[in-house]
């Protein structure tokens, strides 16, 4: 495992925190606190959801407590004919189901489903980002109000980015104005020959305001996103690579937004061997103001039921 301790030390500070609302809980550490972090589960635990793999699972706060709770967006072989989000709630061990809909949207696969904070009340808002048969040609953002049960479509429009796949797409506070904006983790068929960053500004997404490369070469092996890593408000890179590794672990790598990606400020293994049967990312669990590493394992799980395990980033 390799640390920047001079650059860490220098920022004082490290949180995945991914929205104002954790963010207002952040707490700075010690270094000494997050000498090895990743390596300690704090949690590995059943859900009641069977093992399913027909659309997409998340972490994220649905019911204003500030924990995530495990959300899952199923996008197919739904009951109403329609996509649907299911939310069981951290407080439960995610043994109670707290919400269960169907949506305004049809099925459909072309692009990026994920929920986000809400704009009003408590329950995230559900986002699809098509990138694919769009009807402008060009990536489109579709999103549903949690606050009317996703029934009510609050924002559709197309974007400056032209239909495009070659990588992750996201909505993140990139410039930290309030507003989530468009961001394209172009991980392959880059330009640059390395994995590039590119954002337009929300809430419209008309203007670029990143692109860039990174130190990160094109790789596919795991799950990238953005996070507030080393600060509340900042927009670092993050890849879980989590087969191909050089320790044999699922790895956690970070390059930041204030070196432009250029720079590497967090690398290491974890406690997870290399594993490719669910969902990782870099969030604040235990709201402890340090990021932690999750895994949803949706699939060959030991309970026969979809599991939560995380890691302290402690």
């Amino acid at each position: 495992m390799v640390l920047n301790t001079r650059y860490l030390a220098s920022m004082g500070i490290l949180s995945c925190l991914a929205t104002p609302l954790f963010a207002a809980v952040f707490q700075p550490k010690a270094l000494s606190t997050r000498a090895a972090p990743y390596m300690t589960r704090i949690l590995d635990t059943g859900t009641t959801f069977a093992e399913e793999d027909n659309g997409v699972w998340q972490l994220i706060d649905a019911d204003g407590d500030g924990y995530p709770d495990l959300n899952y967006i199923k996008t197919s072989n739904t009951g109403t004919g329609t996509v649907e989000v299911h939310i069981a709630s951290q407080k439960s061990d995610f043994k109670t189901r707290i919400w269960e809909s169907g949506t305004t949207f049809g099925l459909e696969n072309d692009g990026t489903w994920l929920l986000i904070p809400a704009k009003t009340g408590n329950l995230p808002d559900l986002a699809f980002i098509k990138t694919s048969n769009t009807g402008t040609k060009t990536v489109e953002v579709h999103i549903a109000s949690g606050a009317s049960g996703y029934k009510t479509r609050i924002q559709e429009t197309g974007t400056i980015f032209a239909e495009e796949d070659n990588g992750t797409w996201k909505l993140y506070d990139y410039n930290n104005d309030g507003y989530l904006d468009l961001v394209y983790i172009k991980t392959s068929n880059t330009g640059t020959n390395t994995v590039e960053v590119h954002v337009a500004a929300g809430p419209d997404y008309n203007v670029f305001i990143l692109h860039t490369g990174t130190t990160f070469l094109p790789e596919t092996d795991g799950f990238w996103q953005l996070a507030p890593y080393s600060g509340p408000g900042t927009a670092d890179l993050v890849f879980i690579k989590d087969a191909n590794t050089g320790t044999g672990e699922t790895e956690v790598h970070v390059a930041s937004k204030a070196s432009r990606y250029q720079d590497r400020i967090f690398e290491g293994g974890s406690a997870f061997t290399e594993e490719a049967n669910g969902v990782w990312g870099l969030i604040d669990f235990n709201k402890d103001g340090v990021p932690d590493l999750t895994y949803i394992k949706y699939q060959d799980t030991g309970t026969r039921t979809v599991e939560v395990h995380v890691a302290s980033g402690k």
